[in-house]
């Protein structure tokens, strides 16, 4: 009998895993097409300037949730993933100072936080208490969105004269060739033994993600406008 337990278990891990990978790896892809398609003029500063705002309001207080997460009596049994938690929280702390720093270098300010980022803020607050893995699933999307997409975006900025190595520097980093965030965060989830109900959140956290942060989030970034797409 244990031994046909372990095996379901097996099977169970392997379907969520490749199940993940899958909406990372089509998460990429939707990113990368979209910036391939609204960029054909090549990165205007006004745009640059709201990513960088978009990040700012994004990384502010971003170790919060995943404090709350660490505590949280439902990741008790997750021994290897609190501590992960707590060290990336504090790594990620600070990161929205280089937003401001490359901000300020451009001559403009992180201004009010946009109303898609409190969306996003809103549901991953409420996430984090009552589906707390939701907030793990949405993190390894946003730690991966961009593997993809890298050389088109350095060759926007490459391409863009307004760009210097004095506003760059969240970017630089986020790019995770020297931070691997994103492969950090699809190692952990591996080292665990999820319960099916938090594979479930995981899953659904990455789908919402996706949509959220890679689709909306970015077509303001693109247009400036809560646009109505008919």
């Amino acid at each position: 009998m244990e031994t046909i337990l372990n095996t379901q278990e097996s099977i169970i891990d392997n379907s969520f895993l490749k199940e993940l990978h899958r909406l990372v790896d089509k998460a990429n892809v939707f990113f990368a097409n979209k910036l391939s398609k609204n960029f054909t003029n090549g990165l205007q500063q006004e745009q640059y300037i709201r990513y960088l705002q978009m990040q700012y309001h994004l990384t502010k207080g971003v170790q919060e949730t995943f404090l709350v997460l660490a505590s949280h009596h439902e990741t008790r049994a997750y021994k290897k993933l609190r501590p992960f938690l707590v060290n990336f929280a504090f790594e990620e702390e600070m990161h929205y100072k280089l937003a401001q720093k490359d901000l300020k270098n451009l001559g403009a300010e992180p201004g009010r936080i946009p109303f898609l980022v409190e969306l996003w803020w809103a549901y991953q607050k409420q996430a984090v208490q009552y589906k707390p893995l939701e907030r793990l699933g949405a993190t390894a999307i946003l730690e991966n969105i961009g593997n993809y997409a890298a050389p088109v975006i350095k060759e926007l900025m490459g391409s863009a004269d307004f760009i210097t190595k004095k506003n760059t520097t969240f970017t630089q980093v986020h790019m995770h060739e020297a931070l691997p965030h994103g492969d950090q965060i699809l190692d952990a989830l591996v080292s665990e033994n999820f319960s099916e109900m938090h594979q479930r959140q995981l899953l659904e956290g990455a789908e919402k993600a996706t949509w959220l942060y890679a689709n909306c989030i970015y077509d303001w970034i693109i247009t400036g406008d809560l646009a109505l797409n008919n």
